[in-house]
């Protein structure tokens, strides 16, 4: 009798367990989009970088920012093109800074949930720390699936900054 009760619980948990693995599977994959080049083939042969454009969180230098918080972070767009990358925070009219690529550094930091920020920008703007994406960056709730992407767009944009002449550490 105690092995029938124990099977009706058990066969429930293990098809609910079945069904959140194939949810999670599927929220994972239908966001994902197809990788951009990074470089595309020229006339007369060779290849030069593409242009592209990402959704970054900067996080702000407070103990808050140091730990990850959205709180001090400030959102905006770093646009690589022409061998330069760009930052323009949201709502700005001008880039609050330009650098040469030639003279970044770039540098993964993490995975996931796991790291605070997924990237490190080194150069003349200063040490900056920062998330990328190309989705939009939520700003007051956390969603795990997503930092999971975003550590791929991070992969993405430190090969983009690369073939526009960034370094990386």
């Amino acid at each position: 009798m105690t092995v029938i009760v124990l099977l009706a619980a058990v066969v429930p948990l293990l098809l609910g367990l079945l069904v959140a693995g194939l949810v999670v599977l599927v929220l994972t994959r239908s966001r994902a989009a197809a990788a951009p080049p990074v470089v595309a083939p020229v006339p007369g042969g060779g290849f030069a970088p593409v242009p592209s454009t990402w959704n970054v969180q900067v996080l702000g230098s407070s103990a808050i920012g140091a730990m990850g918080g959205s709180l001090g972070s400030t959102y905006g767009t770093l646009a690589l093109a022409d061998g330069t990358l760009t930052f323009t925070p949201d709502g700005a009219t001008a880039p609050a800074w330009v650098v040469r690529c030639a003279e970044v550094w770039v540098q993964r930091q993490g995975v996931g949930p796991f790291a605070v920020a997924a990237l490190r920008l080194h150069g003349p703007m200063g040490d900056v720390a920062c998330n990328v994406s190309r989705e939009h960056i939520n700003r007051f709730s956390a969603n795990s699936l997503k930092d999971f992407r975003e550590a791929g767009y991070a992969a993405r944009f430190v090969a983009a900054a690369q073939a526009h002449g960034a370094r990386v550490a």
